[in-house]
C-alpha cells in the first residue's frame, strides 16, 4: 500500500520559508561583498595612483630645492670673493691718500702750483 502523503505542518512551512529567505540573503550578501571588494580594489588603486603622483611632485620639488641650494652656494662663493677684493682695495685707497698728501707737500716745497682738473 502506498503511504499517505504527510500533510505539511506549520513548522515545516516556516522552515521552508526561512530556508528560502536565508538563501536569498546569502546571495545578496555575496553580491554585496563582491561589490565591496571591487570598490576596495578601485579605491586602493586610486590611493596608489595619488601616492605616485605626490611622490613624483616631491621628487621634482626636491630637485628644485637642490638646484636653489647650489645656486645660493655659488652666490655665497662669489660674494666672499668680492668681499676679499674689496678688503684688499681698501688698503689701496689709504695708500693713495697718503701718496697724494706727500705729493702735495713736495709740490709746495718746489713751488709748483697745483691746478685742479676740470
Amino acid at each position: 500500500m502506498a503511504k499517505a502523503k504527510k500533510k505539511e505542518s506549520e513548522f515545516d512551512k516556516l522552515a521552508r520559508l526561512i530556508k528560502g529567505e536565508s538563501e536569498d540573503i546569502r546571495k545578496e550578501m555575496h553580491a554585496g561583498f563582491a561589490a565591496v571588494a571591487s570598490d576596495t580594489k578601485e579605491l586602493r588603486q586610486e590611493v596608489i595612483d595619488q601616492f605616485d603622483h605626490v611622490d613624483t611632485q616631491f621628487k621634482e620639488i626636491k630637485t628644485d630645492i637642490r638646484n636653489i641650494y647650489a645656486e645660493l652656494a655659488n652666490i655665497h662663493r662669489r660674494l666672499d670673493s668680492l668681499e676679499e677684493q674689496g678688503a684688499s682695495s681698501a688698503g689701496f685707497s689709504k695708500e693713495i691718500d697718503l701718496i697724494l698728501g706727500r705729493v702735495s707737500v713736495i709740490e709746495k716745497r718746489l713751488g709748483i702750483k697745483h691746478v685742479a682738473s676740470k
